[in-house]
């Protein structure tokens, strides 16, 4: 059955909508992957979707008035939508970036995936569908992360100099805060004038309520700490 105009068109603005409601989102948690790429990818994949079914209508009415080609013609209802699946993931592959033991836009790339389904809902006809899993994605956007307290996960740049010595201290400090040293890169740089300084970069999970700032200053006091940075690590964003 053939989709008339006026049906055509709300699958359009609907698709659109539900990708604008996650876009919005992304767009607070200021992801370059924001409202537009969000709205355009469901609109998109909805569009897809009614190119299919509108082409399985037309061979299905030609079969009809066409009886002995019916045998040759063939019409694969999900071939399309298959694709979208597919090419979506390139799209959120570029949102994905990795740096230094670090993987940010993870989330970002999900959205935009999970997004293309809703398109692909929409498309369909599927509105109840496709406007509960808009509200669903939105529960585990915003309200998911901050229920369950799960990121308790820092990354820590030390710079320092007088390797055994500092180590043994920074080693202690973790052990007396209950910091867990989840993986440690070691950098050695070697000065023109015999003296060497280190840069160590440090994964840790750290305790529920741990206060990260006065930390920090504490492991700074110590002569031998030349400098300390905290790195962003949202590994789920």
């Amino acid at each position: 059955m053939a989709i008339d105009q006026r049906e055509m068109l709300i699958r359009l603005l609907l698709a659109a909508l539900v990708g604008g409601i996650i876009g919005f989102e992304r767009e607070l948690k200021g992801r370059d992957a924001g409202i537009r790429t969000h709205m355009l990818v469901s609109l998109g994949a909805a569009i897809i979707t009614m190119i299919q079914l509108e082409t399985s209508s037309w061979l299905l009415d030609f079969s009809k008035d066409n009886p002995d080609l019916a045998n040759i013609l063939t019409s694969d209802i999900t071939r399309l939508t298959a694709q979208i699946v597919n090419g979506i993931g390139f799209l959120g592959a570029g949102t994905i970036i990795v740096s230094k033991r670090t993987v940010t836009g993870l989330t970002t790339a999900a959205s935009i995936w999970a997004v293309a389904s809703l398109g692909i809902a929409v498309g369909m006809g599927y509105y109840f569908m496709a406007l509960s899993g808009a509200f669903i994605m939105l529960v585990v956007l915003r309200l998911l992360k901050t229920i369950f307290k799960i990121d308790r996960t820092k990354q820590l740049g030390i710079t320092y100099k007088y390797r055994e010595e500092t180590l043994k201290y920074l080693e202690n400090s973790f052990t007396e805060n209950n910091i867990s040293v989840v993986s440690t890169d070691h950098t050695i740089t070697y000065m023109e004038d015999g003296t060497t300084f280190c840069e160590d970069l440090y994964t840790l999970h750290l305790p529920n309520n741990f206060d990260t700032m006065d930390y920090i200053s504490r492991v700074g006091s110590n002569p031998n700490v030349l400098k300390i940075n905290t790195i962003k690590t949202n590994f789920d964003n």
